[in-house]
């Protein structure tokens, strides 16, 4: 039998016990375990829809659930995927005409030596300048 991982962070649940609760989390990320995403039923490609014909899925996948035919799958977790918030961010950053966001925080777009103006940021300290 392979090893169970995270859906989330991809970490070996060798120590959950077996069968998992609804009430287990991944010990690394703290995601909830009994949850449609860590399923062998899951499936991703089509929304609201579970493979098992009997099971009333619930709309948020990735929250634990009281479902009966929970079955964890060794290869649930796909680095690949973002998660909800990610995805979340990234599409906020694009509407904002910003670069999405990256793992590296630490890194700056731009030296600091170049001054940068914002026509709308100066419009607004205009408006808030004192009078002499």
């Amino acid at each position: 039998m392979s090893a169970v991982v995270c859906w989330n962070c991809g970490r070996d649940l060798a120590d959950i016990p077996r069968p998992i609760s609804r009430h287990n989390n991944c010990p690394a990320c703290f995601s909830d375990l009994h949850c449609c995403r860590m399923c062998k039923h899951f499936l991703p490609e089509r929304v609201g829809v579970c493979a098992e014909d009997r099971a009333d899925p619930p709309v948020e996948k990735e929250n634990a659930n009281f479902c009966s035919f929970f079955i964890p799958v060794s290869d649930a977790y796909n680095p690949n995927k973002k998660s909800k918030g990610d995805a979340a961010k990234d599409a906020l950053a694009n509407l904002f005409g910003k670069a999405p966001s990256t793992d590296s925080e630490d890194s700056d777009p731009e030296p600091a030596d170049t001054p940068t103006t914002d026509p709308t940021l100066d419009a607004l300290n205009a408006l808030f300048k004192p009078k002499k």
